[in-house]
């Protein structure tokens, strides 16, 4: 089984992130379960998603515990991550700086590919599909296919776009 957690601030896209990884899981032929979780419904505040999948039915309904993957959307949150050792890192972000190896690390620049495509505003870019795109790229448990029809299943306004910031995130993630 595989348990993911997605981590952010309210107005990324945290949970809709978590609803299209989710559903591009179960496009795929997986097993899904998809947890959010967020505090006060409010712009700026900790956001987070969990998705459990499987080949096999998921009998689990407990919170996870440890994240075979961690997505951080901002580096603010990253402290909430419960990734295992050996697991897997993708960072928003271009300036990180790796302290000790026992992972593999990932990072995309989501946040200036959102605002070169007008997805968000400087103060709070809409980052959820661009990432996708990294995640896509990273993990490749699924096609690109499989998440651009999950985005237009879920995205109606500037669907075209977000699936460009998919693409350009896809095509930047970078591992250190």
């Amino acid at each position: 089984m595989k348990q993911i957690g997605l981590h952010g601030r309210g107005g990324q896209g945290v949970v809709v992130a978590g609803e299209i990884l989710a559903q591009c899981y179960f496009d795929s032929g997986k097993y899904v379960q998809f947890m959010p979780s967020y505090g006060a419904e409010r712009r700026g505040s900790p956001s987070h998603s969990y998705i459990r999948t499987d080949n096999n039915k998921i009998y689990q309904r407990y919170e996870i515990e440890e994240e075979d993957i961690s997505v951080i959307f901002s580096l603010s949150v990253i402290d909430t991550a419960k990734l295992r050792e050996n697991g897997t890192l993708i960072i928003n972000g271009s300036n990180f700086k790796v302290k000790e190896k026992k992972i593999d690390i990932y990072t995309v620049d989501a946040n200036a590919i959102a605002l070169s495509l007008g997805l968000g505003s400087p103060a709070i870019p809409i980052i959820n599909t661009t990432i996708l795109g990294a995640y896509c790229k990273v993990t490749n448990d699924f096609s690109f296919d499989i998440l651009v029809n999950a985005i237009k299943s879920k995205i109606d306004k500037k669907a075209d776009l977000n699936i460009e910031g998919a693409r350009l995130a896809y095509d930047s993630v970078r591992c250190l």
